[in-house]
C-alpha cells in the first residue's frame, strides 16, 4: 500500500490566512494540520506494509512543504502539481491521479485539510477485504440539516454505496463522505476513464457520484470526531476539539 495526501488546494475560504500559508500547514494547537495525518501513517506502518507516503502540493507552496518534510516523522515524496493560483489548479481528482503516477498499487488517499480521530486501522482492514473495489471513509453527522453541507451516501445492508448526492437539500441519510479513500490497483483504470471523459476534475464528489454508477464502491463509518476545515468557524472548532 502507498499513501498520498492531497495538499495542493488554495484554501480560498480561509483567505487572507491561506494567502501565505498552505491550508494543511496551518497550525491547529501549534501543530500543522498535516502532522495529524502523519501520526496516523506512523501508526499504520506498525500494522500494514506502507511502501511510501506522498504529498501533492502546488507550485506556490511547494518549497514550504519541502521545508516541512525535513522535520516530519515520515520522509514523504513531495510532488509539485505546477499550479500557482486557484484558476490553474488541477483539481482534486487531477491531483490524486498525479500523486499516484504510474504506480499501479493499492492507494490510501487522505485530504490534507481533514482532521479526524479514527486511526484508520479498521478502515484499511475493511478496504483490503473488499478489494478490488474502492472504499470511502464515512462519518455520521447525525443531523440531516448538517448533512446538507456535505456529499451524502446511502448504504445497503452489505455496506455498498448505492447512491451519492453532493450537498442535497433533502438528504437521504446522515452519512457524509470524508476525504478518506482507498483505491485498489485494479480500480485505477476506472479513474483514468473518468479523467479522459470529464473536463472538470476538481470536485472529488463528482467522481464518487460517477463511480458508484460504474463500479461497486463500499463505505464504512469512521469513529470519533471529524472536521473538514473549510471556514474559520471549523478552524476554531478544531482548536477546541483536538486540544
Amino acid at each position: 500500500m502507498r499513501i498520498a495526501i492531497l495538499a495542493a488546494g488554495y484554501g480560498t475560504r480561509l483567505y487572507p490566512l491561506t494567502l501565505k500559508v498552505a491550508k494543511p500547514l496551518v497550525p491547529v494547537n501549534d501543530k500543522p494540520m498535516i502532522d495529524y495525518l502523519i501520526e496516523k501513517i506512523v501508526n499504520l506502518k506498525k500494522k500494514f506494509t506502507v511502501k511510501e507516503a506522498r504529498v501533492i502540493a502546488n507550485n506556490k507552496f511547494f518549497e514550504d512543504f519541502v521545508s516541512w518534510n525535513k522535520k516530519s516523522k515520515i520522509k514523504a515524496k513531495i510532488i509539485n502539481d505546477g499550479s500557482n493560483n486557484p484558476e490553474d489548479r488541477l483539481g482534486a481528482i487531477g491531483d490524486m491521479r498525479l500523486a499516484m503516477g504510474k504506480i499501479k498499487e493499492d492507494w490510501l488517499i487522505l485530504g490534507g485539510d481533514n482532521l479526524f480521530q479514527d486511526d484508520l486501522v479498521e478502515f484499511v482492514k475493511f478496504s483490503l477485504a473488499n478489494r478490488p473495489y474502492p472504499t470511502i471513509g464515512l462519518y455520521d453527522v447525525k443531523s440531516k440539516k448538517e448533512a446538507t453541507r456535505f456529499g451524502v451516501v446511502k448504504l445497503n445492508t452489505r455496506n455498498r454505496i448505492v447512491a451519492f448526492e453532493e450537498k442535497p437539500k433533502n438528504p437521504f441519510s446522515t452519512l457524509a463522505a470524508s476525504c478518506v479513500y482507498f483505491f485498489p490497483r485494479q480500480s485505477l483504470d476506472i479513474m483514468d476513464s473518468f479523467i479522459k471523459s470529464n473536463e472538470n476534475v476538481d470536485a472529488s464528489g463528482k467522481y464518487i457520484a460517477w463511480l458508484v454508477k460504474k463500479s461497486k464502491v463500499y463505505g464504512t463509518v469512521l469513529k470519533g470526531k471529524w472536521i473538514d476545515i473549510g471556514h474559520f468557524d471549523s478552524l476554531k472548532r478544531a482548536e477546541k476539539e483536538f486540544r
